[in-house]
Parts: structure tokens; sequence; C-alpha cells
């Protein structure tokens, strides 16, 4: 277990709030792209986890390449993708972004999901869990027959969790996992109060936690079969992209054009995160920053955390032939499949 140094987080409170990108964004020309098609329908919703690995969202916002793309985007922040998938699925949100863990399920069950654009990998101190100030836990291994609070239920954080248990010879069923429908914003509060014993946060909830509460990383999740682990990307159902392909295509455009940002410039990240979760600068200076890929979807990668999803029990037995011919992966992020 190790102590890092924290500063002040004003911004740990309401897990859900609204931001809205119009034409008068920030940073960034508002004419519509002269050789971009015009989108079917320029007004969506975008829901998304609040955290740093979605900093290529909050810098297009920030910046107004969306409205370069002729898009007004409203985000509606949500404690985690599990929160959002039935809604989706019903048509009330046009793009959610969050970890894969929650789509791939959605998927293996009979949903149609395509992943537009890759949000983020695991990178150092991204996500970790933590512990108390005065924890008794010390190591991973001493976890076995406790309770550790995650943001979701079946989510990434415990798949990682999974994995680091299992590199430490502990099975996840040894420990039990409980989800706050708050999510990362409340999670701190319940450790400091001796309801868990350990809790999966991630940035910039890491880097607040510690100073406000006096918090401790126990363990890094970004290690062993989890290094650089696709985490999290932005989806829409099949449906809705082949309804609206050049609005889907101007999303990604302008994901893509916030990602080459956030890879260059972690002053940008910086200035994202302390403007949309409202962040001092001493803060938004401390943060670990995922990796942002560029590009098209990899489907190796969503293989990988299929993979490691029927590994640990995440996907039921059903799901088997379709995780290890790759089928169930080549479904998500593939757009002609």
């Amino acid at each position: 277990m190790h102590t890092r140094r924290f500063w002040a987080a004003r911004f740990i409170g309401a897990a859900i709030m609204v931001l809205a990108a119009g034409c008068g964004s920030a940073g960034g020309s508002t004419a519509l792209t002269a050789t971009a098609p015009k989108p079917e329908e320029p007004d969506i919703t975008v829901a998304a986890i609040p955290a740093v690995d979605l900093a290529g969202l909050y810098i297009a916002l920030n910046r107004g390449l969306f409205a370069q793309q002729g898009l007004h985007v409203t985000i509606v922040k949500i404690p985690s993708s599990q929160a959002v998938v039935t809604d989706q699925l019903k048509g009330q949100v046009d793009i959610s972004a969050g970890s894969y863990v929650a789509y791939i399920a959605a998927q293996a069950a009979g949903a149609r999901f395509r992943i537009l654009a890759e949000a983020s990998t695991l990178a150092p101190n991204t996500r970790v869990l933590v512990v108390t100030g005065n924890s008794r836990v010390a190591t991973a291994a001493e976890l076995a027959g406790r309770k550790i609070g995650v943001n979701g239920t079946n989510s990434i954080g415990t798949l990682l969790i999974s994995m680091l248990l299992a590199a430490h010879g502990i099975t996840p069923g040894k420990v039990r996992f409980i989800t706050d429908p708050g999510g990362f914003p409340v999670m701190p509060q319940h450790l400091l109060d001796g309801d868990w014993s350990a809790a999966f946060l991630s940035e910039p909830y890491i880097t607040a936690a510690g100073e406000q509460y006096g918090e401790q990383v126990l363990a890094d999740l970004d290690q062993g079969a989890a290094l650089n682990l696709p985490i999290d990307g932005y989806v829409a159902t099949q449906a809705w992209a082949q309804q609206h392909p050049k609005t889907a295509a101007a999303f990604t455009r302008a994901i893509e054009q916030g990602q080459a940002i956030a890879n260059r410039d972690a002053s940008a990240v910086q200035a994202a995160m302390a403007r949309y979760d409202d962040l001092p600068p001493q803060v938004t200076a401390a943060i670990a920053q995922a990796g942002y890929p560029v590009g098209p979807v990899v489907e190796a990668g969503i293989q990988r955390v299929a993979i490691a999803m029927l590994k640990f029990g995440l996907l039921g037995s059903q799901a088997a032939t379709a995780v290890e011919q790759g089928t169930l992966a080549r479904s998500m992020a593939d757009l002609a499949a």
C-alpha cells in the first residue's frame, strides 16, 4: 500500500448532471466542415461517466469540435454504463460512453450495439483499489472475505479486481462486491464510514478522495493480465447507427480530434476536467491520465475484454462459443458486421 499526495476535491457531490455543447462552444470554429456531409440529426444526447478516461469527449465539447461537425451535443453524466444500457436500448439516449463490460454483456444477451470509437485504455494509476488511511488491509491478498465497493454490478471494476485477486490466488467468490447507485462520487464516504474494506475508483476521484478523505491506494489495477486493457468506448445501438450514419461519422470525427489532443496535450485534459468536473488546478495537475486511442476500433482489444469476462464469470457459458470464435467482439467492433 502506498500514499499519494492529494489536493482538495470540491467536485464530489451529485453523480448526474447535464452539459450542452451548442454553436457558441469555446475554443473552436462553429462552422460545419466544408467537406463533411450534414448530419441527419444535429441534436444528440450522450450519456457518459464523469472520468478522465473520457477526456476526448470533454475536450471535443470544450473546444467546439462537435459544432464544427454540425452537431449540438448534450452530455448527461451517469454513474456507470450499466445505468444507461436499458434506456439506450429504448431509444432514450443516442450515444453512451463507458466501460465495454456492460455493452459486451448486453450484446451476449441479445442486444445489438456498435462501438463508434474507442475512448481509453488502462494506464498506471487510472483505476485503483483504495483503502482508508488507517486500514489494516495492506495487500490485495488480505481482501479475502471482505466487502469491496464498485460503481456498477458486473462492471469493469469487478472484472479488474477479479483479475487482480486471481493473481494473488483468490477467487472472486471469496469477496463481496457492493454497489452504490451514486457511483464514484459517493464511494469514498462509504469507505470512510466502514461500509467496505476497499473501494474501486477511477481518476479524478482517486486524486480527490485522498485529500478529502485521507484514503490510500492499495493496488494499481493496471498490472498483470490487465495491463493496458481497453476500458471505455463510445457506443450506439446498431439501429441508431444505421439510421444516422452521417451523424455517427460526424460524432466520431470530433471524438478522434479530441482524442488526438488528449494524447499530445496533458494541459487540455486538465482544462477539460477542471471545467466539467469543477476541479481546482491543484487536483487537475495531479491526476493520472489514460491512454486515448485514435483510429478504427481494434477488434482484438474488444476480444481481450470478452475473454476476460468469460473467464471470471461476467458472461455465462452460453456466450462461450461466440467469445471463443470472436463473433461477439466482431459484431460490436465492425460497423459492417
